[in-house]
């Protein structure tokens, strides 16, 4: 039986509303299900800023250190420019006050950004079809926050142009929040008591993102290790707790037994 000529037109124009509505979601990298669809800016933003915020104590520990062993506003602000590290950044402090040299500030920063080779690879990947002078200026600012928020949301948009917005959003936002941070802490900062553990802000903020990506147990393993080393670690290692608290929870997570098929034994 035939259909009537009315139910035919509206028939149409919903298949061709449905068409534009999926090319809409298409070229913001998302789905058209479930209301309008986020910009990858305003998305970024609303992920970075939690973190943002839970690096200012940590940026003003850092800025309070480095006005405690005497350097210049400008070279702690170029230090925090370069390296992008506050754990990096501790370190070296606590060797400069140490009286260590140049090498030594280099050797120990080097040794505590050596996870930063394995973000750059995840960065080649991420932007694979951008130059290679693209895809080194993306890698530099990368730190643990945005490497762990990429690592999510890209797996939900393969859409460059998407990530690169998403990811420089989720970078201006964090630094900015980090440097600024500094440079109020090396005005005020110094005059804070350590018994309020501004540096365990970061490292343990770090460790709620963790605990949000866990879904198998070598993951409930691995942050379950960071987090002690992280919280009991912290007031004596310093600088270097949340690196040794990411391989330490990694080593521990990698002596979870497999199965013959590759999955976790039960």
């Amino acid at each position: 039986m035939s259909a009537a000529p009315g139910a035919v037109r509206v028939d149409a124009t919903d298949r061709s509303s449905a068409g534009a509505s999926s090319a809409r979601a298409s070229s913001t990298g998302g789905s058209s299900t479930g209301g309008e669809v986020a910009s990858p800016g305003r998305l970024a933003f609303d992920d970075i800023l939690p973190f943002a915020v839970a690096l200012i104590p940590f940026g003003l520990a850092i800025g309070g250190t480095s006005a405690a062993i005497g350097l210049s506003g400008v070279s702690a602000v170029f230090g925090t420019v370069v390296l992008l590290s506050g754990a990096a950044q501790l370190a070296a402090l606590e060797v400069l006050d140490s009286g260590g040299g140049v090498l030594s500030v280099a050797l120990i920063a080097g040794l505590v950004n050596l996870r930063f080779v394995f973000y750059g690879a995840g960065v080649a990947d991420w932007f694979a079809d951008r130059p290679l002078r693209t895809r080194l200026l993306l890698a530099f600012p990368i730190v643990d926050q945005t490497f762990m928020l990429c690592q999510r949301r890209f797996d939900e948009h393969g859409d460059p142009t998407w990530r690169q917005r998403y990811y420089l959003v989720a970078t201006v936002l964090l630094a900015g929040v980090f440097v600024l941070s500094q440079v109020i802490g090396f005005n005020v900062g110094a005059n804070m008591p350590a018994w309020l553990g501004l540096h365990l802000a970061a490292p343990l903020a770090f460790a709620g993102m963790l605990a949000t990506a866990i879904g198998t147990r070598r993951d409930l393993v691995a942050g379950a290790v960071a987090a002690v080393v992280v919280v009991g670690g912290g007031g004596v290692l310093g600088a270097v707790t949340l690196p040794l608290a990411v391989v330490a929870g990694v080593v521990c997570a990698l002596r979870v037994p497999l199965d013959a098929d590759g999955g976790e034994a039960t």
